[in-house]
């Protein structure tokens, strides 16, 4: 059977549990992103995204069919956007992109799509050169700060819990399921909360048990997760402590840890502080 291969054709597409413009959006396909074609409609194919066989219904009009050779580029070795919004331009049209967009054939300065030339001016990196590093995972999540709670959002304008985990992951070439509950049969126990260290991941339940959120460890029992907004909170051996509310927001079920272990001390404080005031929580990238 013949492969069909696509590339998101625009800043970002909604994926969408089913082939109708008023289906819940699981999530979103950004530019450049490589997908494989499953099915393909006059309105809508369905898709698998190459990186975490994440499926579900992209708008035919916003996917850009493609060659094997740059659909696997795209997949193995592709430049990623760094900046949280910038722009493509070519000679009469402009595209925004966002950060973890993918720049099909970029030099360093131009990039083809489809059959058009673009430049790009902005932060961009080839995965090859980015370190698998806890520090350079923290440094990209921080960018994040303030973005809004938005499910299946996966840009500047809204993205949810296990999206901004999986997209900064990405971006050090760490692969993870689009779901909390999937990521979270990934990488390497902790065996207590003490042991964590930064860049390590925590997994919260409800109150049925499932696995339903997903924030990244900081150092000083501090935590980035995706609350109302993306955020830092409290942390400690129940979970996570939100002072502007004056409670524990999510109870803690297990610490993965995805990346080589370090020769530092534990993430945990021996008593919880409080935080700095949100302006102190600016990225520092």
């Amino acid at each position: 059977m013949q492969q069909t291969y696509a590339l998101g054709r625009f800043t970002a597409a909604a994926i969408r549990a089913q082939a109708k413009d008023k289906a819940e959006m699981t999530s979103q396909l950004l530019l450049g992103e490589p997908v494989h074609i499953l099915a393909a409609g006059k309105s809508f194919c369905r898709i698998r995204c190459c990186d975490d066989d994440f499926e579900g219904f992209v708008r035919t009009d916003q996917l850009l069919e493609t060659e094997e050779r740059t659909f696997r580029w795209q997949r193995d070795n592709p430049a990623f956007a760094l900046d949280l919004w910038s722009s493509i331009m070519g000679d009469q049209v402009g595209l925004p992109v966002t950060f973890g967009a993918r720049l099909p054939e970029f030099d360093g300065m131009r990039l083809t799509h489809g059959e058009q030339r673009f430049q790009y001016a902005g932060q961009a990196a080839l995965s090859e050169d980015l370190r698998t590093e806890a520090d350079l995972l923290i440094r990209f999540a921080r960018r994040w700060l303030f973005v809004p709670r938005l499910e299946g959002g996966r840009t500047p304008t809204g993205i949810d819990p296990a999206a901004l985990v999986q997209l900064v992951a990405r971006l050090i070439n760490v692969k993870i399921p689009r779901t909390a509950e999937a990521m979270s049969h990934h990488g390497r126990m902790v065996d207590f909360v003490i042991q964590a260290q930064p860049g390590d991941l925590a997994f919260f339940d409800n109150r049925k048990g499932q696995i339903e959120h997903v924030g990244i460890l900081l150092p000083e029992s501090k935590i980035l997760h995706v609350g109302d907004r993306v955020r830092i909170d409290a942390m400690d051996h129940y979970g996570i402590f939100n002072y502007e509310l004056g409670k524990y927001t999510h109870r803690l079920r297990i610490v993965k840890r995805l990346l080589p272990d370090m020769d530092l001390p534990n993430v945990l404080l021996k008593k919880r502080q409080k935080l700095a005031a949100d302006e102190n929580q600016m990225a520092i990238f």
